[in-house]
C-alpha cells in the first residue's frame, strides 16, 4: 500500500542551545511512496531549491528508507517516491532533518512495520549527527535534547528528549538572505575549545530558555544570546551580526536559525515590522534578503 507522510521544518540552536534545542516550524516535507516490483527507487520531486535535491541513490530520504529496512531487517526492493516540499535548503530549516524523518517513516510504512518514536529518534540522529532538528521534527513543538552516554538505564546513543507546546501566540519570522551558507562550512570555523566562562554563560541562558518556553512565559533577547556559535558564524554573511543585535517593541528573541544562513525572530507583536527591519539591515549590507512569516507546529511528523 501507498505510505504519505508529512514532516515539518525546523529552527534550532535558538542562540545558546547549540546542538541541543530546537522548535518544529509549519513548512512542510510532503512524501508519497509505492512499492515497485522492480529493484531500486524511482524519486520525483516538486518544490524549493529543485537544483539542489538529488533523485538517484544519493537522495537522503531514500538513504533513511534503505537505513530503517536494515535496521529493521526487512528488506525493500524499491518504491516510486514522489516528494512535495516546502523547506528551502541549505538556509538553517532542517531540511536535512525533515527528509530524514520523513525517509525513516516511509521505510517503515514500507516495510509494514509500526515504529517506536524511540527507535526512530535514535536511527535519525545517527544519521544527521546531532538530535535537536531530528527531535523537534518528528515530535513537534519546542524540543529539548541530547544522546545518551550509556549509563544507567539509557542505552548509547538514544536520543534523552523533552518537548513542549510552543503558544500559537509566538509569531516566527525567518529572514533569508540570497545566499546559501552550507553547514560544513559553518561548523568548520567553529573553534575546538572554549573558554570556562563562555560556557557557563551559555549553560545560564539555556537553562532560563527551557523555562521560558515550558512555562510560556519570560522570553526576553537576553536569553537568545550566544558565545559558542554565532560570533564565529556572523562574519560568514555580512548582516548577521547586525541582525542579532536589533530590538524593537514585539520582539521576543533574535538567533542564527541552524548552521544559517537564515536569521530567525520571535515576536509578540509587531512582526511584520521586525521581519521589514531585518530585511533592511541586511540590505545595508548590500546583501538581498526576504522575510516570510511561521509558526510553531506542535504536531510534528504526521502519517497521513
Amino acid at each position: 500500500m501507498a505510505v504519505r507522510v508529512q514532516v515539518p521544518a525546523s529552527t534550532a540552536n535558538l542562540g545558546p542551545a547549540f546542538d541541543c534545542a530546537a522548535i518544529a516550524l509549519n513548512l512542510y516535507l510532503r512524501v508519497t511512496a509505492e512499492p515497485r516490483s522492480a529493484p531500486g527507487f524511482e524519486v520525483r520531486y516538486r518544490g524549493v531549491n529543485e537544483d539542489r535535491v538529488p533523485v538517484g541513490d544519493e537522495n537522503l530520504i531514500v538513504k533513511a528508507i534503505r537505513t530503517f529496512a536494515a535496521a529493521a531487517g526487512k528488506p525493500i526492493a524499491g518504491a516510486h517516491i514522489e516528494i512535495e516540499n516546502e523547506i528551502p535548503i541549505g538556509v538553517g530549516l532542517g531540511s536535512s532533518a525533515a527528509a530524514i524523518v520523513a525517509g525513516l517513516l516511509v521505510g517503515a510504512g514500507l516495510a509494514g512495520v509500526k515504529p517506536e518514536r524511540g527507535e526512530l529518534l535514535r536511527e535519525a540522529a545517527a544519521i544527521e549527527h546531532h538530535p535537536d532538528n531530528v527531535a523537534a521534527a518528528l515530535c513537534g513543538g519546542f524540543v529539548v535534547a541530547a544522546i545518551a552516554d550509556g549509563d544507567g538505564a539509557e542505552r548509547a546513543g538514544e536520543v534523552l528528549f523533552h518537548r513542549c507546546d510552543v503558544s500559537p501566540l509566538l509569531d516566527f519570522i525567518v529572514v533569508t538572505p540570497d545566499r546559501p551558507l552550507p553547514t560544513e562550512k559553518a561548523r568548520g570555523v567553529l573553534p575546538a575549545q572554549y573558554s570556562r566562562a563562555d560556557v557557563v554563560r551559555n549553560l545560564q541562558r539555556v537553562a532560563l530558555l527551557t523555562a521560558a518556553f515550558c512555562s510560556r512565559s519570560g522570553l526576553t533577547p537576553e536569553l537568545f544570546r550566544d558565545r559558542l556559535h554565532q560570533p564565529y558564524r556572523s562574519p560568514l554573511i555580512p548582516g548577521i551580526a547586525d541582525c542579532l543585535e536589533h530590538r524593537e517593541e514585539g520582539l521576543a528573541g533574535v538567533f542564527i536559525s541552524g548552521a544559517g544562513s537564515s536569521v530567525m525572530a520571535i515576536a509578540t507583536a509587531n512582526a511584520e515590522k521586525i521581519g521589514a527591519a531585518l530585511v533592511d539591515t541586511f540590505s545595508r549590507q548590500g546583501v538581498a534578503a526576504s522575510a516570510k512569516g511561521l509558526k510553531a507546529d506542535n504536531l510534528g511528523a504526521q502519517i497521513l
